[in-house]
């Protein structure tokens, strides 16, 4: 039995496949995300995506499937799969990701020490300052260990829960 996967979309199935053989193209996980949300044949989903892709891709499609409350139980299927693909192209020793090196720039690394300084001194915890700020505990991790690009307006608003002054100044 033919599924049509495609039913809402005004695109035929062989311009959609020849999207999802493209895993850089634009429209790639929307068209992902249609097939795995509507196909629970793996035989049939990838003799449209092939098996590497499909692993390199899923979390992103997973954050789009996670958006529709429906597709829980499809979400956790695919997560499954997901997961013995993975298995067996590991021990095939293919491997899927790697891990990116991320340079820290110096001076973000310096302010975040100085902004972990401050709050330690004053006797805040993350999850304090989280509070004041109206953020989670987690984004403060991130700054203090330098991984988040905060924006000028973020570091006003750290200097005022310190009641310091901030200074910009370029030279």
């Amino acid at each position: 039995m033919k599924i049509n996967w495609l039913w809402d979309s005004s695109m035929g199935e062989g311009e959609a496949r020849k999207i999802l053989k493209d895993e850089n193209h634009p429209k790639f996980n929307i068209y992902a995300e249609k097939l795995f949300s509507r196909v629970s044949d793996p035989k049939m989903a990838f003799g449209i995506v092939d098996k590497v892709t499909f692993c390199k891709k899923w979390p992103s499609i997973k954050r789009r499937m996670r958006k529709d409350r429906w597709l829980k139980d499809r979400t956790v299927f695919w997560q499954t799969i997901y997961e013995r693909i993975l298995e067996g192209l590991k021990e095939q020793g293919i491997k899927i990701r790697s891990q990116r090196e991320v340079k820290i720039p110096a001076e973000r690394m310096k302010l975040a020490q100085e902004i972990k300084g401050i709050r330690v001194e004053l006797g805040y915890t993350q999850r304090d300052m989280a509070k004041k700020l109206g953020v989670i505990q987690q984004y403060i991790s991130k700054i203090e260990n330098g991984r988040e690009n905060f924006s000028v307006d973020t570091l006003k608003r750290i200097a005022d829960v310190f009641s310091k002054r901030l200074v910009v100044a370029l030279r």
